[in-house]
């Protein structure tokens, strides 16, 4: 699945977090449109996609670049 998600062009970042098979994916899509082409036509058909969640960054408040932990 992730590597599905990994070859499509608007998908930024992929995550692993905590909890039921969870994944966190970070996608930059020019308009609302081409988001809701991302959901129906690569998120939904995923093999095993029982539920999704949608949010939408307003504004950026803190940015640390290269951030090593």
């Amino acid at each position: 699945v992730s590597y599905l998600l990994y070859q499509t062009d608007i998908v930024t970042q992929i995550y692993r977090v905590t909890g039921w098979d969870r994944l966190l994916v970070h996608a930059v899509a020019a308009s609302c449109d081409e988001m809701e082409l991302f959901l129906h036509n690569v998120i939904d058909p995923l093999p095993g996609i029982v539920s999704c969640s949608c949010n939408t960054i307003l504004s950026r408040i803190k940015y640390i670049k290269g951030l090593r932990l």
